[in-house]
């Protein structure tokens, strides 16, 4: 029925075809924080016309997700201090994954809107906004980080620079 030279050829494509349906599964399953892809969050930080002190702040993903909220000027310095400190941590060597990523939380108690994590592996840190409003919960593949380079790459950053030129300094105490 089949020359050998035939059955060869037709088990190692059998073969070829479990090995790339195993890859793509395992490709597939696999955790976040190998994802060599930082998504495309666009977000939009505008002062409102109609009250200064607040600011309409929306984030919004590749998947047409979108949240959106007005926010304080105290709500937006919170988030630009959680923002510094996960950045701060994110550059450190402190609570690397070797084999699993290990995942920090920044939070405040009082001002729920906002939530940073910053999961680490290697030399890898990955940032990821969640932003919580009457409107709905998005959370966000924020950034990377290459703590070997420097390297960052993502909204977060961007976003940071944008609270840091929008926001007003906090006054020095006078001596």
């Amino acid at each position: 029925m089949f020359s050998g030279l035939r059955l060869k050829q037709i088990c190692l494509l059998l073969v070829g075809l479990f090995a790339a349906s195993w890859v793509s599964e395992a490709l597939a399953a696999r955790a976040i924080s190998q994802d060599p892809i930082v998504r495309d969050v666009t977000f939009i930080l505008t002062r409102l016309p109609e009250n200064p002190k607040q600011y309409s702040l929306i984030l919004s993903d590749p998947d047409e997700r979108t949240v959106s909220g007005v926010f304080s000027l105290d709500q937006l310095h919170m988030l630009r201090a959680l923002m510094i400190e996960a950045e701060k941590f994110a550059l450190s060597d402190e609570a690397v994954g070797a084999k699993e990523p290990i995942v920090t939380r920044f939070a405040d108690k009082q001002e729920q809107s906002f939530v940073i994590d910053v999961e680490k592996l290697g030399i890898q840190s990955r940032m990821f906004v969640t932003m919580s409003t009457e409107l709905g919960r998005l959370t966000a593949d924020a950034g990377r980080l290459n703590r070997s380079l420097k390297r960052e790459e993502g909204f977060f950053f961007d976003l940071l620079d944008r609270l840091d030129a929008l926001l007003p300094k906090p006054a020095k105490p006078v001596k």
